[in-house]
């Protein structure tokens, strides 16, 4: 009797467990995607509208990141994640103070000078190279014989011969870090309207001081994730890309980073001298952590620019909060993201998401993090920051499986750095 009633209980034990996981199973509240989010409420109205661009309505999240569509002056423009979308906004700021100074008597005045003068023919060596060569003949030919080293290099950011030789790339680079933009970004209305500013001013004697003074309002504030930034955008500044490939080849291998994972990061053109160089110049920055080189293996994925930016992004912010909690001990990896790992063992996660929805995919990777974090020693807890907005079933999605959640990191900054993009 005794041990039917024992395996009555079991089966009736086993029949709630079975039920209570179906059923969580069939309470996993999942979130179709694509989600569409309204610009007007997930932006900052200072962000919605400039003098030369505005973004649509409707924005298409995947459950991590939106995509925002802009009309602009120079055409339709697609950007991928908020971070990206700063960046991009920025640009857009600092052509429309570029093109306010090709309105000024200042720049006229040098423009006239530019036409005349003997540099215009090697501005045409560069933007016609075929043509002008034919015309000049081989003396000139010989004088810039360096232009097919930079024809031939893999590396597309490489400065040319011409522009190197007679300045305008360093003017260029230094109009860039003035306007605090990217000076290699891909975004070709900035490349456009920053090289014939930069060729005006190497042609026509017209100093980097002196143009800004005549823009109307000046050019603004630049704001930047952290104190580390700075010194590295002068860093752009001040030196050719070659500079740079060899000076992040140096942090690395301090780091110690390996020369064969040196090669495939450096040499991976989804990053562009200043996305290379602002995210190495993080992880070097952060010398009390170790196995830095983890954050450098997930970073080789990049594929095209929005992935770059994201990861650079990624790096800031855990430069970030390195120096706000003192508390980081090294880099762990698990399932290919790059997490931090406190000195009491707690992993946290610090991610550039826009809108944190818990949908299938999400919840899959969530999954195979966590039981990756379970082969790392002295784990004490989870800990996930968003820069973003959490979905609140995601949030508790995420608690349930031991995660804290942190929404808005570093709001404060990327408030301060969309005021002053829009003080532009």
């Amino acid at each position: 009797m005794k041990r039917t009633a024992m395996a009555a209980l079991i089966l009736v034990i086993g029949f709630v467990f079975l039920v209570s996981n179906v059923n969580l199973v069939l309470s996993e509240d999942f979130q179709k995607v694509p989600i569409i989010l309204k610009a007007s409420e997930i932006l900052p109205k200072e962000l919605l509208k400039g003098p030369n661009y505005t973004i649509k309505e409707n924005a298409t999240n995947d459950g991590v990141v939106s995509t925002y569509e802009l009309d602009t002056t120079y055409g339709s423009v697609t950007v991928e994640s908020m971070v990206l979308l700063l960046k991009r906004i920025h640009e857009l700021k600092a052509i429309h103070k570029m093109e306010q100074l090709q309105g000024t008597d200042v720049f006229m005045k040098a423009a006239q000078g530019a036409a005349t003068g003997p540099l215009q023919t090697a501005k045409g060596l560069v933007e016609d190279p075929a043509g002008t060569a034919s015309a000049v003949g081989s003396g000139i030919g010989r004088f810039f014989s360096r232009v097919s080293d930079s024809v031939t290099s893999d590396d597309p950011y490489k400065a040319g011969a011409v522009q190197s030789a007679l300045g305008q790339a360093a003017t260029k680079r230094e109009f860039a870090y003035q306007f605090g933009v990217d000076p290699y970004s891909p975004y070709q209305p900035l490349q456009k309207t920053l090289d014939s500013v930069a060729w005006t001013a190497t042609s026509g004697s017209l100093t980097v001081k002196a143009a800004f003074s005549a823009i109307p309002g000046g050019a603004g504030t630049v704001v930047s994730l952290t104190g580390t930034a700075d010194s590295l955008r002068s860093l752009i500044r001040d030196k050719t890309p070659s500079e740079l490939q060899a000076i992040n080849a140096q942090r690395l291998s301090a780091m110690g980073v390996s020369g064969s994972l040196q090669k495939v990061f450096l040499n991976n053109f989804s990053y562009d001298p200043w996305e290379k160089t602002l995210l190495v110049g993080e992880l070097a920055n952060m010398k009390n952590v170790k196995d830095r080189s983890k954050f450098i293996t997930a970073a080789c994925a990049a594929q095209g620019e929005p992935m770059a930016v994201f990861m650079r992004v990624m790096a800031q912010l855990m430069g970030l909060y390195n120096e706000k909690r003192k508390s980081v001990q090294s880099y762990v990896e698990a399932d290919n993201l790059p997490l931090l790992q406190k000195k009491d063992g707690t992993v946290v996660a610090v991610l550039p998401l826009d809108n944190l929805a818990w949908t299938r995919r999400f919840a899959n990777k969530e999954k195979a993090v966590s039981e990756a974090i379970k082969k790392i020693a002295r784990v004490k807890g989870k800990e996930m920051l968003v820069v973003g907005t959490v979905n609140p079933v995601a949030k508790k999605a995420l608690e349930a499986r031991g995660w804290k959640v942190e929404e808005k990191f570093a709001e404060a900054i990327f408030r301060e750095m969309v005021g002053k993009t829009m003080s532009q």
